[in-house]
């Protein structure tokens, strides 16, 4: 699962063209392939578009708890109420309002995650799959496969940091993204945030 995160015109609907193209990358995006080495690299865009993986989706919830402007109606799973929305809260505002929004949840992670200026490590709880063996697996080993499995519950510690593999849920890894919409966001204060 991921957030589809777009800047789009006011009027039109249409997703903002920034002037120059740019090369931020998240947990999708466009690639080109060279037959010669058989390789991808990502491709330079115009769009105003991040895609964001849900993995960092913890961080975001508890940087805008408390914060009235990221709440509003849950649209999925409908739920009556005004909620939390995390960085959804962004959602219908203009890149001006974000501005403000965006700074605030990267200095709330900094501040729950950084001390004295360094990455901090963490414990959280992690479920492993585990074969009849006792061997490991991955969740996609097992999804949508008839493979026996055991789930077990393990404490693990996270190094906070930035980490090379995108897909790590870490509050440097979450941070990441934000600056770069944050970039959209200066560009072109006049769009509107829509996502999912």
């Amino acid at each position: 699962m991921s957030y589809d995160i777009y800047l789009k015109e006011r009027v039109s609907g249409e997703t903002i063209m920034l002037p120059n193209k740019h090369m931020m990358t998240g947990g999708t995006y466009r690639a080109d392939y060279d037959e010669k080495t058989g390789t991808f690299s990502p491709s330079a865009i115009n769009e105003a578009w991040l895609n964001i993986t849900y993995n960092y989706s913890r961080y975001y919830y508890e940087a805008a708890e408390g914060d009235k402007r990221f709440y509003g109606e849950k649209e999925w799973p409908k739920e009556e109420g005004v909620h939390n929305l995390g960085i959804r809260g962004l959602y219908g505002k203009t890149g001006l309002e974000s501005l403000s929004m965006l700074k605030d949840l990267i200095s709330r992670i900094e501040s729950n995650y950084k001390k004295n200026g360094d990455w901090i490590t963490t414990k959280r709880s992690k479920i492993v799959y585990k074969d009849d063996f006792g061997k490991e697996l991955e969740f996609v080993e097992i999804l949508g496969k008839k493979i026996k499995y055991t789930e077990e519950k393990i404490d693990v510690e996270v190094y906070e940091g930035p980490s090379s593999d995108y897909w790590a849920s870490t509050a440097a890894n979450a941070i990441k993204p934000l600056y770069q919409l944050l970039v959209f966001a200066e560009l072109r204060p006049d769009g509107i945030w829509y996502g999912d």
